[in-house]
């Protein structure tokens, strides 16, 4: 294999795992530090795997180099675990080719470190990453010259220079490579970041108007109110009392995000459920939606709070009325299966997408045109908060299927 070609599957060896995980990043499009630290740490021990198994040395008696590149990055992007591995690989493989002069190696590998440890951060990048290259090449400089090859030292140091600026340039490369990722993510994330802002201040908005509905309601009514006429209060204070709960159960939401309080019992959610169906029958009747209720017979018991669970399976049905189109639909169902309590409300509504199942869960994200996005955030937690799971599965223009899963304290 001629010099160039050596030279050129060096690089491609080398920038190949690095590519995959700048593929892997965006596609991804992961936020999470600790997600993305630990594709990095697999990414160089591929970059590692790869150097040790396929590379060879441009030079014959002049050891690669590129064995240090993963040392290298794993500085500069601060990864200890990467940084240990590295540092072991890399010393095993001077090992191997300088012999028994390994004590001249590990302190070689200790001055790295300690040139991390007390001046990575007063040193600039390109300084760092070139002051890493220059002793790779001093150190083999002084080890082949004066340990192995005492003879034509000016061919040997040139050699060697050469695969330095080598060394130099892919690394550059590399350590460039990463930048821009990290540029990408940081763009990416600050995007997110005044999106999610804006998100909240569009909803911030909506709340308000919410709650300005009513209060304008309230407001037109007491002002028409006669305190002398008897008819007034049999019809406006009815009114008025259900725009005050309106209000007051936008707000409960609201800030019942930040923390929801459970109150649990001993509780038959069989029982729950019949109270809930028998509640929601007239409506179905009403606007003309089919129904198949299927609920188990047995005493099932749970520790639970019968209100927040009920909240749950109302916002459950509303999201599933909402959806339906013609012919409308819902299905509810439930089965025992590991312990477990499960309840199915499916409708043949328009369905969601994939993007939409995705963020369902987030606080403030909403698809409708009046909607909070606070409702199915709000009943995740209150199933969390009971022990169990709310799940989504739907087909865009298909159906919905909602399942909540939650332990069973005591079956008869």
């Amino acid at each position: 294999m001629t010099m160039i070609s050596i030279i050129v599957m060096d690089f491609i060896h080398v920038l190949v795992p690095f590519l995959v995980y700048l593929f892997y990043i965006a596609y991804k499009n992961s936020f999470d530090d600790k997600e993305n630290r630990l594709a990095l740490i697999i990414t160089i021990l591929s970059a590692l795997y790869i150097i040790l198994k396929y590379n060879v040395p441009i030079f014959e008696g002049i050891p690669m180099f590129l064995v240090c590149l993963p040392l290298l990055v794993s500085y500069c992007k601060k990864n200890d675990i990467a940084i240990i591995i590295s540092s072991l690989a890399a010393i095993f493989y001077y090992f191997n080719f300088y012999g028994e002069y390994g004590f001249i190696i590990v302190f070689w590998f200790f001055l790295y470190f300690i040139i991390y440890k007390f001046f990575f951060g007063k040193l600039r990048l390109w300084q760092f990453v070139s002051l890493f290259v220059l002793i790779l090449v001093i150190v083999n400089m002084v080890i082949i010259s004066f340990i192995i090859y005492p003879h034509d030292l000016f061919e040997l140091y040139f050699k060697i220079f050469f695969v330095g600026l080598l060394f130099l340039a892919i690394s550059i490369t590399v350590i460039y490579l990463l930048a821009r990722i990290e540029e990408v993510l940081n763009v990416r994330i600050t995007a997110k970041e005044i999106e999610h802002d804006k998100q909240i201040k569009n909803t911030l908005f909506q709340i308000t108007h919410e709650i300005k509905n009513p209060i304008a309601v309230c407001k037109g009514y007491l002002d028409m109110f006669d305190v002398d006429n008897l008819q007034h209060s049999k019809d406006y204070i009815p009114i008025i009392r259900e725009e005050i709960e309106k209000t007051l159960f936008l707000l409960e939401d609201f800030l019942s995000m930040n923390k929801v309080k459970i109150n649990k019992e001993l509780l038959d959610i069989n029982y729950l459920l019949n109270n809930f169906v028998e509640n929601y029958k007239p409506y179905f009747k009403e606007n003309k939606i089919r129904t198949s209720i299927k609920l188990t017979d047995n005493e099932v018991y749970l520790e639970g709070d019968y209100n927040r669970l009920f909240q749950v399976l109302t916002n459950v049905v509303k999201n599933s009325i909402e959806a339906l189109g013609d012919n409308p639909k819902i299905e509810i169902w439930t089965e025992i299966r590991d312990d477990k309590f499960y309840i199915y409300v499916k409708d043949n509504g328009e369905g969601m997408s994939n993007d939409v199942l995705e963020k369902i869960k987030e606080p403030f994200f909403t698809t409708k045109m009046k909607g909070t996005g606070l409702g199915v955030s709000l009943s995740s937690e209150i199933i969390e908060a009971h022990g169990g799971k709310l799940l989504y599965e739907s087909e865009f223009g298909k159906y919905t299927l909602t399942t909540i899963i939650l332990p069973i304290l005591e079956w008869n």
